[in-house]
């Protein structure tokens, strides 16, 4: 044995949990409200040998622990002793005490009719029969006509239980000052407690208090349903002159638990999972405001555990499993026909109106709702690409949004720098205006703007919805453009583990109205999933500007004509960097190496500064970042580690932002390579390579290609 457990308040509740556990494994097949009963000496003798905890210390922990949840029940039953709950949680015995019976209800009904005549309630005719059966008139009507005294007739069991009614056609009228008496059907009343309106109003005249504050006094019981006597319609009520009487303060109910049923007090204290404790006695607004995350999770998790799988979810909606509207193949089929006959991905209140042909108005539609996005979610022929408040579906065989050009795979290892801590954009993100952002505006790069992808940034995540669901990778989201009077399907590409995030889509509105350099707006609308695209427009220009042949994947300068403003500064034109064209365009799985990428860039565009035997190349870091976007997007953060870290590239230490780049020689790469040769094998021999070539390559010219 390890000696006595921990009993602290938390420890408690961990070993109240774990037998709770324990006691519904056990009563599996048990009815919800069914005991579930376990002695003490089971469960110590249990415990004892899974925690390894001495049995005596833990069976009064035991005892403790359960007598402190109000989920147990303590039963000692021949000396032994046991606790009791249930799947629902505290045990409570059925009631066998009938207080609402067939006979009461129909015999003696709530708001009885006035009656006159005792034809009104049963009456004698029956067809032509050779015998007349007799036919049974209950005692209380017969009260009710006066045919049967109340002191000599009426049913035993009544007397008994005091349910006595007045005759209710003779009305007491309401007078000031004056507490009108109140028969219910709920109070149970001794014979002496039972008088008539009749009585009461002569005494009331009279003003003759003696009986009428006896039967004010008395301490009326409880249990059955009340009911005020009220004068009926139609009749005159006509009353001498009643004196005030003193009002007479009455004795409250005292409420008695039933007969066999244990008051168990509730707790008020819930303990989370991480030991954090709310007192669910504060307003709900409160517990909301400081704990609503928490309990939404907690509630998550528990429906999510459901064996029974009785409760279904979809994002942050749920609802019954068992009024989820089955969809079968041949309605699956037509949602899919009706999204390729449209090509595009469509909401689900349009598939709910053009498939299904239901709107809004109808009883069945939320639920409709909810069945389909569910049963879509199931399905992997269908891709939700929608956001909070637009649930968008797709299909496979739509056009692939932002074409083919660039694999998924790639351009998240190529935007990984986003997650790696090298965002710019996070500088200029205040966390508590985070989510206040309505617009971004982005200044765009050759390459966003050659391939139509922006990427997803710290800025742009703050405008643009997050994921629903857990297992979403994508959303698409309309852009319209009110300067062009056209729109934009875009596809927002989520961040994955080490791969970053982008929008694709913008190609062919980039190239048609926009360059490199153009700073673009995207703006936020009331509507969820739908945003605006605008850009700052400029007079007429004419540049020879970096363009991309894809036949011939060579860059080269041609002339563009735009109407859009730029930062000359950032613009890939030929009067200021006229050496872009030799940039290699590498394959995209190629340009996922950082250094090699930076080591071509810094001995394309740097300037010679050393001799033809010792090359050098000196180049600023504004220059790095215009034609390191050109063959992949960076952000300055990125290029400056990079900088700092590479071997080969130096800080001059007179001119800020100013590198200086030294390739390695041969022999540099052999030492190099030597130190990792158990790491890796060449895949070419070391005569194989050229004096000039670096470790990611050689230098690229015409020859090479």
């Amino acid at each position: 044995m390890t000696g006595a457990p921990p009993m602290g308040t938390v420890e408690q509740h961990d070993l109240a949990d774990e037998i709770y556990q324990l006691l519904i494994a056990q009563g599996t097949l048990f009815a919800l409200h069914a005991p579930i009963r376990q002695t003490l000496t089971n469960l110590t003798e249990f415990l004892a040998l899974r925690h390894q905890y001495d049995r005596e210390t833990l069976a009064a922990g035991i005892e403790t622990a359960l007598e402190a949840d109000p989920r147990f029940t303590r039963e000692e039953v021949a000396g032994e002793v046991r606790f009791v709950t249930s799947r629902h949680g505290a045990y409570m015995p059925r009631q066998e005490v009938d207080t609402h019976s067939f006979r009461q209800r129909l015999h003696e009904p709530e708001h009885p009719l006035p009656v006159d005549d005792i034809s009104v309630v049963v009456s004698t005719s029956r067809p032509a029969i050779t015998s007349v059966e007799p036919v049974y008139i209950s005692d209380y009507w017969q009260v009710q006509v006066g045919i049967t005294p109340v002191e000599d007739g009426g049913d035993e069991d009544e007397a008994e239980t005091g349910q006595f009614v007045a005759p209710i056609h003779e009305p007491v009228a309401s007078t000031e000052g004056v507490k009108s008496p109140v028969v219910a059907f709920d109070e149970v009343l001794s014979p002496a407690d039972v008088v008539t309106l009749a009585e009461t109003e002569s005494a009331i005249t009279a003003q003759t208090t003696g009986e009428q504050e006896a039967a004010e006094s008395e301490v009326l019981q409880p249990d059955m349903p009340q009911t005020l006597v009220e004068p009926v319609e139609g009749e005159t009520i006509t009353h001498a002159p009643v004196a005030p009487v003193a009002p007479v303060t009455p004795v409250p109910s005292v409420q008695m638990p039933p007969a066999g049923r244990q008051t168990v007090e509730r707790a008020t204290i819930f303990t989370l999972p991480d030991g954090t404790m709310i007192d669910l006695r504060q307003p709900s607004e409160a517990l909301l405001a400081e704990h609503g995350s928490a309990l939404a999770q907690l509630l998550a998790d528990k429906i999510e555990q459901d064996p029974l799988r009785r409760i279904v979810s979809f994002g942050r909606y749920y609802f019954p499993e068992a009024n989820v509207v089955n969809l079968g193949k041949n309605d699956l089929r037509k949602i899919r026909e009706y999204m390729l006959e449209r090509n595009e991905p469509l909401l689900d209140a349009e598939l709910i109106n053009d498939v299904f042909y239901h709107n809004a108005r109808q009883a069945d539609y939320e639920g409709l709702r909810f069945s389909i996005n569910y049963r879509l979610h199931r399905e992997k022929d269908f891709e939700f690409v929608g956001v909070e408040g637009a649930n968008l579906w797709s299909t496979r065989g739509l056009p692939v949004i932002g074409g083919k050009r660039i694999k998924a795979a790639e351009m998240g290892q190529i935007t990984s720098y986003l997650v790696e801590g090298f965002d710019d954009s996070r500088d200029s993100i205040d966390g508590g205006t985070a989510t206040e952002v309505t617009s971004v505006t982005h200044q765009l790069t050759f390459f966003e703007w050659e391939y139509g992808i922006i990427p997803l940034d710290a800025a742009l995540a703050t405008l643009l919805p997050g994921p629903v669901l857990t297992d979403q990778r994508s959303a698409v989201l309309r852009f319209d453009s009110p300067q062009r009077y056209s729109q934009v399907l875009v596809e927002v590409r989520y961040p994955t583990g080490n791969r970053g995030g982008w929008l694709q889509g913008f190609e062919e509105f980039f190239h048609e109205h926009l360059v490199p350099s153009a700073l673009v707006t995207l703006t936020r609308t009331d509507e969820p999933g739908i945003f605006t695209l605008t850009y700052e427009e400029g007079n007429e220009s004419d540049e020879r500007i970096l363009t991309f042949d894809e036949k011939k994947n060579k860059l080269g300068f041609n002339n563009v004509t735009f109407y859009c403003a730029i930062d000359e500064d950032l613009l890939p034109s030929q009067s200021r960097l006229g050496r872009l064209n030799r940039l290699k365009a590498f394959p995209m799985g190629e340009r996922r190496k950082a250094e090699m990428i930076l080591e071509h860039v810094a001995e394309v565009i740097g300037e010679q500064v050393g001799t033809r035997a010792e090359p050098q190349y000196a180049i600023t870091l504004d220059d790095f970042f215009v034609a390191y976007n050109v063959l992949r997007p960076a952000s300055k953060r990125l290029l400056r580690s990079l900088l700092e870290h590479s071997p080969g590239f130096v800080a001059d230490e007179t001119t800020p932002d100013l590198f200086t780049y030294v390739p390695m020689t041969g022999t540099d790469v052999e030492a190099n390579e030597d130190e990792d040769e158990e790491q890796r094998e060449p895949e070419v021999s070391r005569a194989d390579v050229p004096p000039t070539r670096r470790r990611y390559g050689g230098r690229y010219d015409e020859d090479d290609e």
